[in-house]
């Protein structure tokens, strides 16, 4: 009992700091910056993918390995700039964990079902028009950080584009596609872990979104390129309702294969309900 409270302490700590910390503003300059103020920008933490915590996280397809059907599913995720070229070039590193929690799992003492491990490089154009809002470009690496025959890996040389609508009476309307090579193909690559991972995982996939006001509607549609013959698709659905300036309730659906690397092969049916930082959204 005494390790699931520490452990959601840590991730409390970890969302408590995010959201004093996590910059709300694009790192684009607007005006003319002092070398300290260029310092503070390129210093500053960002957010990159969605920061949220879902206490309830229940499955409704079978599970394996001693897990129980509902745990804890945390996200928490954020890029630093680097350096830039101009006012429109910026290279980032970026990370992102996400981990499944048997904090409800007594018996078996309460371990973490799995951990995605998602560190990145790449190159940001931004600010191309009013509907074309980056290009990117670069190398990223998710892995569970296991051995033997619990390890997945994968690297991706990773192309994606983010377009955005925004209508006059206020409803934002956007997709991010990306598309991707796969990387390290020897032996010593991710096809040692998993060798059919490319075709589960496909070429490309779709993430779709609306905003309006304190509402989010998002999907995640993947792959959408494929080896169609044999096609196992994820989809995921996410709903966020802006409850204060950095805070709102997140109802999140997923199903099908891939919810982390290591059921790349397994499919699964789960329904998550809690917490996420406005900060970032679009």
């Amino acid at each position: 009992m005494r390790k699931g409270f520490v452990v959601l302490a840590l991730v409390v700590g970890v969302w408590v700091l995010a959201d004093e910390n996590l910059a709300t503003d694009s790192p684009t300059p607007t005006k003319q910056e002092s070398p300290q103020e260029i310092f503070s920008r390129l210093s500053a933490l960002y957010a990159h993918e969605a920061i949220y915590i879902l206490p309830y996280y229940h499955s409704f397809s079978p599970t394996y390995d001693n897990n129980m059907p509902t745990e804890t599913k945390f996200q928490f995720s954020f890029r630093i700039p680097m350096f830039s070229i101009g006012e429109r070039n910026r290279f980032f590193f970026a990370y992102t964990q996400t981990a499944f929690f048997q904090n409800y799992n007594e018996p078996d003492s309460r371990p973490f079902r799995d951990t995605d491990y998602a560190p990145e490089l790449y190159w940001s154009y931004e600010g191309i028009n009013d509907i074309v809002r980056w290009v990117q470009l670069g190398y990223k690496h998710i892995s569970n950080g296991e051995r033997a025959l619990r390890s997945r890996t994968q690297n991706q040389l990773l192309l994606k584009v983010r377009l955005q609508y925004d209508t006059p009476w206020g409803l934002k309307i956007g997709a991010i596609a990306r598309t991707w090579l796969w990387m390290s193909l020897r032996y010593e690559g991710y096809l040692h872990d998993n060798p059919d991972l490319a075709r589960y995982r496909g070429y490309a996939d779709l993430f779709l979104y609306l905003k309006y006001t304190n509402h989010l509607l998002e999907l995640k549609a993947s792959p959408i390129v494929s080896d169609f013959g044999f096609y196992k698709p994820h989809f995921e659905i996410g709903y966020t309702y802006r409850l204060t300036k950095n805070l709102g309730i997140y109802v999140q659906y997923s199903n099908g294969y891939g919810d982390n690397i290591y059921e790349y092969n397994i499919h699964s049916n789960r329904l998550g309900i809690g917490l996420r930082l406005w900060q970032g959204v679009f």
